[in-house]
């Protein structure tokens, strides 16, 4: 089926999340289509976590609808999601030190091609072999962690996990992504290098990536379109040049200092 750009990637419509009498999510709608990254900022508590939950399917909206690539995925449960080729990285870090980083990036395409059938990839052939240790491979050189490649996941420090958990989730192969806090941990250096990263996936690739990141300024320098939420309600969308200058959002993080330093050096 050929989508029109409208249609590619994901799109949230009017999507609401209620917890009892809470609403976490508040009539959210947003577009992050393919080879585009599109950044989803607001200041702790604002709903990002729960909306990438509702988006994955570990929790149900309670109204709205979520769409991949032109149909509605709001009903199905996460390893369909998933096998429809939305992937996604969590702020807490789920690596196997039992396995080598190699092996821990081997994983994101092996259960992918299992699917909902773990036992699937014990009875794959060769050639199927092949095609993870090429993914897992380039997975890993582009994600600058090759020499790891044979260290245990516990030995690394958290940055070096953080790239190794991004390297997991490109060698699945999934065309959209939604990253949930993934510079936090890295240093100066791997925070570049990541953003390099996300730019080769986005640019070269193809790949549609959604991000909630608390780094403004790695947001800033990377992001083509930005969505800002405040207590689970919208409050402001544009590229990075217009979220920087927007009232609204200096009012949404107004004493937060290194969101307002990295505000004010993109719109300066």
């Amino acid at each position: 089926m050929l989508l029109t750009p409208a249609e590619s990637g994901l799109q949230l419509k009017d999507l609401v999340v209620r917890f009892g009498g809470l609403v976490a999510v508040d009539t959210v709608s947003l577009h992050a289509p393919a080879a585009r990254l599109t950044g989803l900022i607001g200041p702790n508590g604002a709903g990002k976590t729960t909306t990438f939950n509702a988006i994955t399917g570990l929790n149900r909206p309670t109204s709205g609808h979520v769409r991949l690539n032109g149909q509605d995925i709001s009903k199905l449960p996460p390893q369909a999601r998933a096998q429809r080729g939305l992937g996604r990285t969590f702020q807490r870090m789920e690596l196997f030190d039992s396995l080598t980083v190699r092996e821990n990036v081997a994983l994101g395409r092996e259960a992918g091609m299992a699917g909902s059938n773990p036992l699937r990839f014990l009875r794959c052939g060769a050639a199927e072999r092949r095609q993870v240790r090429t993914a897992a491979t380039e997975a890993m050189e582009l994600s600058g962690i090759t020499a790891l490649a044979d260290r245990r996941p516990a030995d690394l420090s958290t940055g070096q996990r953080r790239l190794v958990e991004l390297a997991r989730v490109i060698a699945s192969g999934f065309g959209m992504l939604l990253l949930d806090e993934p510079s936090s941990g890295l240093d100066k250096a791997e925070t570049h290098r990541f953003g390099e990263t996300l730019r080769t996936l986005v640019d070269e690739r193809g790949v549609g990536i959604l991000c909630v990141e608390h780094d403004m300024a790695l947001v800033m320098r990377v992001c083509d379109y930005i969505y800002v939420l405040d207590f689970g309600k919208p409050i402001f969308n544009g590229t990075a040049s217009q979220v920087a200058g927007s009232p609204i959002v200096k009012s949404a993080y107004l004493g937060s200092e290194a969101v307002e330093e990295a505000l004010a050096g993109r719109s300066a």
